[in-house]
């Protein structure tokens, strides 16, 4: 006879195959998330008064110092966008590169990694696209492999991006345990496993590109230097010393070295880059430039925030439906480190669309269930989920990145994914394994 775990657990089934199929057809991910989460809320036994109060409202009060660290992390980017930081260091990685592909390639990806730790949102990932990918474009690099190279850069940025662990440990609220800052014994870890990736992410990409030129040999474009995209103000500031440009990793040293609080080391850096590039361009005018970089970043960080709010929300109604996932699906499930850590290796391709490896998608059921069986360590659990978002945003077509990558070079996601999917296998064996020879 069927019981009623059983039937709940058909509709939950139903309900995430039918939220994946509604992502891989293109629909607004918010929404798709947003209607999941009340489904999952009902599922789990939630009424209209809580669904309105806890799910949806509650969402926007538990979650404010996430969705103010997306706001700060955006208004940081603009900063360094509007005082020149970023197109001087892509410009110096350019000179650097010279006329190699495969030099250029390995600089750029170094460049936008390391620049990445402290930017966040799109408008960043679009302010740095527009100016490296005309660049490699133009050396004969094939357009797929130079979004998956861009793509890839910014992924393991986030490994030491402090805005990505706010926002991540917001998504994982239900788990107490997780610290408030960058500690022990995440930060050793992602140190390590940033250069890591680094390191197999170029080694990866270059092996796609000397495949692609034995195949198909490419026609060189004319050469576009970076400092000559997109230059349509006269007053734009195109280079700054290199003293300004340290402002580019001060959050991170501050939060993970000195354990300075995310939104303090934010303004630092914000009042470093501004008052060091007054010293260049004596035209500046500091409070305008600081009023107007927050203006632009907190309105480009709206879309973003409402995402992220329909993330949470799937998060909290899987939590709610634990107790049944918990009873009937719990013994499936991998119940050790090492296999949890196999399980992730193995289904890469998972993370794609929001998938069931997907933190912020259909994955917040999985590992809810999973913490809720108690069998893995809290503490492993979040590094592995904090490592696998990283392997998620180089691999998923429909991370925001990679969307706007494909649509800037008109690729197709198909021939995105024939591309990134073999790079982030093995950046997955490498960062995951590592994990688990450190922790598990």
């Amino acid at each position: 006879m069927i019981d009623t775990n059983s039937i709940l657990l058909g509709l939950f089934l139903i309900s995430y195959v039918l939220m994946i199929a509604a992502l891989i057809k293109g629909y607004n991910p918010s929404l798709v998330l947003l209607g999941t989460g009340i489904l999952w809320a009902v599922l789990g036994g939630m009424n209209l008064e809580q669904i309105l109060n806890e799910l949806i409202s509650g969402q926007f009060e538990a979650q404010a110092v996430s969705f103010m660290t997306i706001i700060f992390g955006a208004w940081f980017a603009q900063v360094m966008i509007k005082t020149g930081i970023v197109k001087t260091i892509i410009r110096t990685a350019v000179e650097l590169g010279g006329d190699n592909p495969k030099v250029l390639i390995a600089i750029i990806m170094i460049v936008v990694s390391v620049m990445f730790t402290s930017l966040y949102s799109i408008g960043p990932v679009i302010a740095v696209g527009v100016i490296v990918l005309p660049v490699m474009i133009s050396l004969g690099i094939p357009s797929r492999i130079s979004i998956v190279a861009y793509g890839l850069s910014v992924a393991v940025a986030q490994l030491l991006n402090v805005s990505q662990y706010v926002v991540m440990r917001g998504l994982l609220s239900y788990i107490g345990e997780i610290p408030e800052t960058m500690t022990s014994p995440w930060t050793p870890y992602a140190f390590i496993a940033f250069g890591i990736g680094v390191v197999v992410s170029i080694a990866g990409v270059l092996v796609m590109y000397s495949l692609s030129v034995r195949k198909k040999p490419v026609k060189r474009a004319r050469k576009v230097k970076s400092w000559a995209v997109k230059k349509t103000d006269s007053e734009e500031i195109t280079f700054v010393p290199w003293y300004v440009c340290v402002a580019t990793i001060i959050p991170v040293v501050l939060m993970m070295v000195f354990k300075v609080n995310i939104f303090a080391s934010f303004i630092i850096g914000i009042l470093y880059a501004i008052c060091t590039a007054k010293i260049t361009y004596r035209k500046l005018r500091i409070f305008p430039l600081f009023s107007k970089t927050f203006k632009a970043g907190a309105g480009e960080s709206a879309g973003m925030i409402m995402y992220m709010a329909c993330a949470y929300t799937v998060a909290t109604g899987a939590s709610s439906i634990r107790p049944v996932l918990q009873e009937t699906l719990g013994g499936i499930l991998p119940q050790t480190t090492l296999g949890l850590t196999i399980f992730m290796i193995v289904l890469v391709p998972l993370f794609m669309y929001r998938g069931p490896l997907a933190l912020a998608g259909a994955g917040a059921a999985v590992y809810a269930t999973i913490f809720a069986v108690g069998s893995v360590p809290v503490t492993y659990l979040w590094l592995l989920c904090f490592a696998g978002n990283s392997v998620y945003s180089g691999v998923d077509p429909t991370n925001s990145t990679n969307v706007w990558t494909c649509s800037y070079a008109k690729v197709k996601p198909f021939e995105f994914i024939k591309t990134a999917l073999p790079v982030s296998w093995v950046y997955a064996v490498c960062i995951l394994g590592f994990l688990y020879y450190m922790h598990g």
